[in-house]
């Protein structure tokens, strides 16, 4: 286990203790934003993946579907708010916004996509996106797990969430590290 992996686990821990000893409540969201928070707690899972090119800007891909109110606006938000993080060993990240009809005929490059509140709806379009991209998927909808559309469920609360389709994360050749394969909840 490196350092840096091992400092980030820490840092993720180290929250989720704070938050259930001092009662740190977050504020309230509306059930189809998304919340800053699951989008931090998401991009620290990067530092995780093992399967995650080594080197270069990580592309994510917000897929949202166009049928969801405000959706391409939340997605234009999540963009912003992503792209200005920075990824493992202070990578960069550049996201792009994608409808889920985008994502059935997108043929550029994705390191990972990030499923907004309503996507799961097209839960075939995105999983053949995956299987065709290679591509690990990531949300904080619950709606994603039983549609078997994300690899990662993470929400960011009291305490961090963190689910792992294993069968899917397999299917798109998404690997992490064992001390992260730990801690996470599977499914």
């Amino acid at each position: 286990m490196s350092r840096h992996h091992l400092t980030t686990l820490c840092s993720i821990l180290l929250i989720v203790l704070a938050g259930m000893l001092f009662g740190v409540v977050l504020p309230a969201q509306a059930a189809d934003q998304i919340s800053i928070e699951d989008l931090q707690a998401a991009m620290q899972t990067l530092n995780f993946l093992d399967s995650l090119p080594k080197e270069g800007t990580i592309v994510v891909g917000v897929i949202y579907s166009s049928e969801t109110a405000n959706a391409q606006a939340m997605a234009m938000e999540a963009v912003k708010t992503i792209s200005a993080m920075r990824g493992p060993k202070s990578r960069s990240i550049q996201a792009v916004a994608l409808s889920t009809y985008d994502l059935s005929g997108f043929a550029g490059h994705l390191d990972l996509i990030v499923l907004l509140s309503g996507a799961s709806k097209h839960a075939e379009i995105i999983q053949s996106a995956m299987r065709r991209l290679r591509v690990e998927s990531i949300s904080d909808d619950p709606d994603c797990l039983p549609t078997n559309c994300c690899v990662l469920f993470v929400q960011a609360g009291r305490r961090v969430e963190i689910t792992l389709n294993s069968a899917l994360a397999d299917a798109v050749g998404a690997h992490f590290s064992l001390v992260f394969m730990m801690v996470v909840k599977r499914k």
